[in-house]
């Protein structure tokens, strides 16, 4: 009687540990196609967005849209060329966005943009994308910036973000 009570219950660990590991795998394969449906969403996004002018010494900053119209919560991707007037070579240079709301807090929850070395006399083009967080339907002026890895902005220029319902 003893060994069959034992062998019962090796059967039932055994039969917990398969049902464990199809769950894991189940889970696993979930959660590896939502993030390869997101990437290839990015993917689309950045594909399908317009290429901005080459920007120039009196232009260093272009946008490939001056005017972005999206709903709250989208993510919004942006290309940003950068032209280096400057003397030197530019290094961990990258676009920062801010867009002040009526209470003057930043309206871009996230933004996401890589630095970049900019060679003297040369340019770059940035992919940027901006996450739009809960905030009321309006038209916002918004500055994008060029800034270094201490913080400290370069150049600046205006564009306009509406936020629609």
């Amino acid at each position: 009687m003893i060994k069959k009570a034992s062998l019962s219950l090796s059967v039932n660990a055994i039969v917990i540990l398969i049902l464990a590991i199809v769950m894991l795998g189940l889970g696993l394969g979930f959660i590896r196609g939502m993030f390869g449906k997101v990437s290839a969403q990015v993917e689309q996004q950045v594909s399908a967005e317009p290429e901005p002018h080459i920007p120039t010494s009196s232009n260093v900053i272009t946008l490939s849209r001056e005017s972005v119209i999206t709903h709250v919560g989208d993510r919004e991707v942006m290309k940003v060329s950068v032209f280096n007037p400057a003397n030197e070579t530019w290094t961990s240079m990258k676009p920062a966005v801010y867009c002040a709301d009526s209470t003057g807090n930043n309206l871009i929850a996230n933004q996401a943009a890589n630095a970049k070395k900019i060679d003297q006399g040369k340019f770059v083009t940035f992919d940027i994308i901006l996450t739009i967080p809960s905030s009321p339907p309006n038209t916002y002026l918004c500055q994008m910036g060029l800034e270094d890895n201490s913080g400290k902005k370069r150049y600046e220029k205006d564009f306009t973000i509406k936020i629609i319902e």
